[in-house]
């Protein structure tokens, strides 16, 4: 089974935060154990940040499996997630 690695960087809890968060929480029950998920906030790991060339939040990685995919910005439609990430 391939499990699916996901990678939230969001900044503080602003309302993009939270929708983005949500929205994770949504697909974290959609794909259950097929799927892994951190949320990272800049404000407190800015050095993960720039490691993963984060300059705006929300940014949402597909981590695994490969290629790596990333979307940011308006995340607070599931659909958007799994057709931009590959998810299906």
């Amino acid at each position: 089974m391939n499990v699916i690695r996901l990678r939230l960087y969001v900044t503080g809890q602003t309302p993009s935060a939270e929708r983005a968060i949500a929205t994770l929480d949504e697909l974290r029950k959609e794909f259950g154990e097929r799927m892994t998920a951190e949320v990272i906030d800049v404000l407190d790991d800015p050095v993960s940040a720039l490691n993963d060339d984060v300059y705006a939040t929300p940014t949402i990685f597909r981590m695994a499996p490969d290629p790596v995919k990333r979307l940011f910005g308006d995340l607070s439609r599931k659909e958007t997630l799994i057709v931009g990430l590959g998810l299906r």
